[in-house]
C-alpha cells in the first residue's frame, strides 16, 4: 500500500448503515465509498505529489504512480534469482554499517566477481556461449598466498575454477576457469540488492541487522557461509553511529521540533475535523431537504401519472365504442350529399384528363410568360374551343403564338445564362454511346441547321399560315446537339435535363406518322 506522507494509509471503509439503493460516490482510484463532497477531496489529494513507494522509498508520486512503483518492485523481487538470496543476507548479516547504501557497496563489491551453486551464468568457449548452472566453487588462492586484502576481503585471482553444467545430469558436469563465465548484467545490481536488503533488513542500536522474522523464514542460523562459498568470510568495514553533546543537542533540538509540530498538526485537525462536522451536519440538512423536495416532486409525478392513466382509460373506452361495427344510418354525423353537377363540354371523354393538365400548366407558369398580357379572360373556354374547332383564325391559332413564343423566349434566355456561366460548366456529360440518341440528335441537327441557310426560325414571321410549317420544323429540330455546352448547362443546371427527356423528341418517336402528315396538312385540319 503507498505511503501518505511518508505514512501508512489506511483506505476508508464504507459506512455500516449503507443501504442497498443509496446513490454515494466512488473513488475509482481507491475503491472507496463517499456519501459527501469528500469524494472530491480524496481524488484531489490521489492526483497530489505526496505518495511514496513503501517498497523503495521512492517520493513525489500520485497514488496511481506509486502503486505501480510497488507493482514494478514486487515483480523484481519476484524475479530476483532464489540461489543468490541465503548468501546475500548472510553477507548481509556480516556487515556492521549503518547507513544501506553503504551495506549494498560491500556486498556488491564482494559478490560482482564470484559465483555461487545453484545460480544460472554464461560460459564462454570455443564454440560460442552456453548456459549452464554453477555446480560447484573450488577453493580460490586469495589470503593464502598472501594477496593484499581489499574492502575488509581479498580479491579472487584468476586461477580459480568452478564446476558447473550445462543440463539437469550433473554427469555433463565440467570445470571452467573464472574469466570464461560472466553473470547477466540484470540479474545483479546495486538497485537490486537495495531493493532486497529493504525488505529482509532494520535498523538496530544504530546499525543494519536482518529481520528475525527473515532469519527464522531462510533458516540462516543453521547454516553457515562456507557452504555457499568455499572462503573465508569477508570481514566488511565497521562505521559506528555518530557520538557526542552536539549531536545529542541536535537529537534533543530535532525532538523539541516534531513535538511542536505534532501540537501544530494536532491542533489544525482538530479544526478540521470541527469544520468537517459542520459540513457533515450541513450536507445531512441539505440532503434531508433534497430526499423532501424529491419526495414532493414524486408523489406530484404519481398523481399526475394517475390521472392521465385514467384519462387514457376513458379516451380508449370511448374509441373502443366508436369504433364498434354499427349501420350507417345509426350514425349522429350523417350529412346530405353535395348534388353532383355535370360537366358539358364538347371533348372527348379519354382527352378531358388532358385538358386537365394543360389547364394546370397554365396556371402554374403562365404568370412566367405573360399569359393574363394574351388572355386576360382566361384559357378555359379557349382551350376547348381550340381542341374542337379548325378556324385558322381561331383559339388554337392563339394557343400556339403563345407557346412558341413562350419556347423561343427560354431558348434565348438559356443562351444568354450558358455565356455567363461557360467558365464554370465542367465535363459532366459522356459522348452518347446509344445508337438511338445519336440517330435521334443528328436528325434534328439536321433539321436545325437548314433554317439556318435562309433565315431561323426565332425570326420568321409567325401568322395563320406559316405556324404549320414553323411547329414543323421547331419539332423536327428539337434535340439537336449543335452546341454542346447547351446540353451540358441542361445537365448540370435543370435538373439532368438531356435529349430523351424533351417532349417533342417523344412525339417524333411515338407518332411519326402525325409529323409526316403535317409535312403537307395545316395543323388546324388535324383537329
Amino acid at each position: 500500500m503507498p505511503l501518505l506522507h511518508r505514512k501508512a494509509f489506511i483506505r476508508q471503509k464504507p459506512p455500516s448503515d449503507l443501504r442497498p439503493d443509496e446513490e454515494v460516490f466512488l473513488c475509482k482510484i481507491t475503491h472507496e465509498i463517499f456519501r459527501t463532497y469528500e469524494f472530491f477531496e480524496r481524488t484531489i489529494l490521489c492526483n497530489s505529489l505526496v505518495w511514496s513507494c513503501a517498497l523503495t522509498g521512492r517520493a513525489g508520486l500520485t497514488y496511481l504512480e506509486a502503486v505501480d512503483s510497488e507493482r514494478r518492485a514486487k515483480q523484481n523481487l519476484q524475479s530476483f534469482p532464489q540461489s543468490l538470496v541465503v548468501p546475500l543476507l548472510h553477507l548481509a548479516a556480516l556487515s556492521r554499517r549503518c547507513r544501506l547504501t553503504e551495506l549494498c557497496e560491500d556486498v556488491y563489491a564482494f559478490v560482482k566477481d564470484r559465483f555461487f551453486p545453484g545460480e544460472t551464468v554464461d560460459v564462454s568457449g570455443r564454440n560460442g556461449a552456453y548456459v549452464c548452472e554453477v555446480l560447484q566453487v573450488h577453493s580460490p588462492q586469495s589470503s593464502a598466498n598472501g594477496t593484499p586484502a581489499a574492502n575488509g576481503h581479498a580479491k579472487q585471482t584468476d586461477g580459480d575454477t568452478i564446476v558447473i553444467s550445462d543440463s539437469d545430469d550433473e554427469t555433463n558436469a565440467f570445470q571452467s576457469p573464472t574469466p570464461q563465465i560472466n553473470r547477466r548484467k540484470t540479474t545483479l545490481s546495486r538497485e537490486r540488492l537495495k531493493l532486497l536488503f529493504k525488505q529482509h533488513c532494520e535498523p538496530h542500536n544504530g546499525t543494519i541487522v536482518i529481520k528475525p522474522s527473515t532469519v527464522v523464514k531462510y533458516r540462516l542460523s543453521e547454516q553457515t557461509f562456507s557452504q555457499f562459498f568455499p572462503d573465508e568470510p569477508p570481514l566488511f568495514p565497521f562505521s559506528p553511529p555518530s557520538k557526542g553533546g552536539r549531536g545529542e543537542e541536535k537529537l534533543k533540538l530535532l525532538h523539541q521540533r516534531e513535538e511542536m509540530a505534532m501540537a501544530k498538526r494536532r491542533e489544525k485537525e482538530d479544526r478540521e475535523k470541527m469544520k468537517e462536522e459542520q459540513r457533515r451536519r450541513f450536507e445531512v440538512e441539505k440532503q434531508r431537504r433534497r430526499e423532501e423536495k424529491e419526495q414532493r416532486k414524486l408523489e406530484k409525478e404519481r398523481q399526475e401519472r394517475e390521472k392521465l392513466k385514467e384519462e387514457k382509460k376513458k379516451y380508449a373506452e370511448r374509441l373502443k365504442l366508436w369504433n364498434k361495427p354499427r349501420e350507417d344510418m345509426e350514425c349522429e354525423d350523417l350529412k346530405e350529399l353535395p348534388s353532383p353537377v355535370p360537366v358539358r363540354t364538347r371533348l372527348p371523354a379519354e382527352l378531358f384528363g388532358e385538358a386537365l393538365m394543360v389547364l394546370e400548366f397554365l396556371r402554374a407558369f403562365g404568370e412566367a410568360f405573360d399569359l393574363k398580357d394574351e388572355f386576360p379572360d382566361g384559357v378555359s373556354l379557349v382551350l376547348e374551343e381550340a381542341l374542337v374547332g379548325s378556324d385558322p383564325e381561331g383559339p388554337l391559332c392563339e394557343l400556339l403564338f403563345f407557346f412558341l413564343s413562350a419556347i423561343f423566349q427560354a431558348l434565348d434566355e438559356e443562351q444568354e445564362e450558358l455565356a455567363k456561366e461557360q467558365a464554370e460548366l465542367s465535363e459532366a456529360l459522356e459522348d452518347d454511346s446509344e445508337e438511338t440518341r445519336s440517330a435521334l440528335s443528328a436528325v434534328a441537327s439536321l433539321a436545325a441547321a437548314w433554317p439556318q441557310l435562309h433565315q431561323s426560325l426565332k425570326q420568321l414571321d409567325l401568322d395563320s399560315c406559316t405556324l404549320s410549317e414553323i411547329l414543323r420544323l421547331h419539332i423536327l429540330a428539337s434535340g439537336a446537339d449543335c452546341n454542346h455546352g447547351n446540353a451540358k448547362l441542361r445537365y448540370q443546371k435543370q435538373g439532368g435535363f438531356t435529349l430523351m427527356d424533351d417532349p417533342c423528341v417523344e412525339l417524333r418517336l411515338a407518332e411519326p406518322a402525325l409529323l409526316k402528315r403535317l409535312s403537307c396538312t395545316a395543323v388546324y385540319d388535324l383537329t
